[in-house]
């Protein structure tokens, strides 16, 4: 395993009951598809031979992803995590109705011959990515269609239709997985594939955190808990700028999962954290004041790299007297003692803490990672006796901008 927890205090017996129990009932749930998708080999081969049709036969060394929310958030983790700037083949986002965003990247890729676009919509009638679709029919005209993917339910919408009327190909979302947790879906696979990772060792990152239930259970006891203090923000603190992406999906996955006005019975929903990703150390120099000074009403998530931190690269000499201390010492050990020692100060003034260290930025840890979150947010869903896989409180605003685009 390379995922492990540090606490300052155990959780109750009673806290890890609860967790036992919804996560019990999380896995036995036959409507839910997403904790399933390490063992869909059909989708793994699917998308790994459409890959190399890209990269073999059609030499595309660029890959455009269109989608929104769910359909881009994990990708864009896949990106941070193992797009490096000497990579031969990159990744490129329009998860937004931007049109300047639109024109800078058009204008930004190298050869529009050799790049690919991908469309990303569960429900396959997402405004913003048909639009952009749409958007870019009138610019590039039909030449870009025979580079086109379409990624969606395997039902008929908008967008298979659109694909099966001009030959594109298609990769399956399951019906029974949500937009926030189809990031092992090909929503996922597709780009990691296409930066030649290995999509064997992400489904055996997964699989560890599906045996990893003890794990799941104390992380999920410690949230019910935070719960109880009324602790009103989950601040997630990532000790890694290649982690900077990920902030972003766990925003998501919490705010949309547990969010919720109403539990299953009808009742008010019982009282939930808002989730507000940072960076070490970057953030240190912007918000640590008021977390360390202002309202008691956070719970900290220390999410360190281990393998960042033991880098030995030191700095021979030093250039300045104010530095002397650290003489010697490498950037991977100066990211640790900050992040140690923001924890420690936080801590000794009350205010609650977790460290969650994860092994390395590889394929199997980026798997273990995310379906860790994913399965922690499904357990306090049914701790909570909420839905924690709609999101109604979005509908209305759809509801309204289409009312209003109509007028």
């Amino acid at each position: 395993m390379s995922l492990k927890i540090e606490v300052k205090n155990t959780s109750s017996n009673q806290s890890i009951q609860s967790a036992k129990q919804g996560l019990d009932q999380l896995l036995k749930r036959s409507d839910l598809g997403f904790f399933n998708l390490p063992h869909r080999n059909d989708l793994i081969q699917a998308t790994e031979e459409l890959v190399q049709d890209l990269v073999e036969r059609r030499q595309i060394t660029d890959l455009v992803l269109v989608g929104i929310g769910g359909s881009a958030m994990g990708p864009q983790v896949i990106r941070d995590f193992f797009q490096r700037p000497s990579s031969a083949r990159k990744i490129h986002f329009i998860d937004n109705v931007d049109l300047r965003h639109v024109e800078d990247l058009l204008a930004s890729l190298p050869d529009l011959q050799r790049t690919a676009w991908a469309f990303i919509s569960k429900s396959g009638s997402t405004l913003e990515t048909l639009s952009v679709l749409e958007l870019l029919h009138l610019k590039l005209g039909k030449s870009f269609f025979k580079n086109s993917i379409v990624v969606s339910e395997p039902r008929e919408n908008p967008l298979t239709s659109w694909a099966q009327k001009n030959q594109v190909p298609q990769l399956e979302i399951p019906v029974n997985v949500g937009g926030r947790f189809s990031v092992f879906s090909a929503v996922g696979l597709l780009p990691a594939a296409f930066l030649g990772v290995s999509l064997e060792r992400i489904r055996q990152g997964c699989l560890r955190s599906l045996e990893n239930k003890a794990l799941v259970m104390q992380v999920s006891a410690q949230a019910l808990e935070s719960f109880q203090r009324k602790e009103a923000i989950i601040s997630i603190w990532s000790y890694s700028s290649s982690l900077r992406s990920f902030g972003g999906w766990f925003q998501q996955l919490w705010a949309e999962s547990l969010g919720k006005a109403q539990d299953r019975a009808g009742l008010a929903a019982p009282f939930v954290s808002t989730p507000v990703p940072q960076v070490g150390s970057c953030d240190q120099h912007s918000v640590l004041q008021q977390v360390m000074e202002g309202a008691r009403d956070k719970w900290v998530i220390f999410q360190r790299v281990l393998e960042l931190e033991k880098r030995q690269e030191p700095v021979p000499e030093s250039l300045f007297g104010e530095t002397s201390y650290w003489k010697g010492k490498s950037l991977g050990e100066i990211l640790a003692a900050e992040a140690w020692a923001t924890e420690e100060a936080l801590s000794s003034q009350g205010i609650s803490t977790l460290r969650l260290s994860v092994k390395d930025l590889g394929p199997e840890s980026f798997g273990e990672l995310l379906m860790f979150w994913q399965l922690v947010v499904g357990t306090l869903g049914e701790c909570l006796n909420i839905d924690a896989f709609n999101q109604p409180g979005v509908e209305l605003g759809k509801k309204l901008m289409k009312e209003a685009l109509k007028a």
